[in-house]
């Protein structure tokens, strides 16, 4: 049985984990899960050839959380530097 790699790819920003056992190039059409909100890749033949999990860091440790809760803050920070240039 020949042995195959399977890459793993942690996205802490969007909160993703993506597996590929096959080579990602290969991607053309991306499904749905039936029953959760996760993301099977598929190439031209139909074939499975990865999987986007989608919320895999629990809700305690989403990095995402605390960008989220001082986006406005970083926003109007931005503006007021962008204005000071000016």
């Amino acid at each position: 049985m020949a042995k195959e790699k399977i890459k793993i790819y942690i996205d802490p920003y969007g909160n993703t984990l993506n597996m590929w056992w096959d080579d990602p190039k290969k991607s053309y059409i991306s499904e749905e899960a039936k029953h959760s909100f996760d993301v099977i890749v598929k190439d031209k033949n139909n074939r499975a050839i990865g999987l986007e999990k989608i919320g895999f860091f629990p809700k305690e440790i989403d990095p995402m959380k605390y960008l989220r809760d001082k986006a406005q803050f970083l926003l109007e920070a931005k503006v007021r530097l962008l204005n000071k240039g000016a």
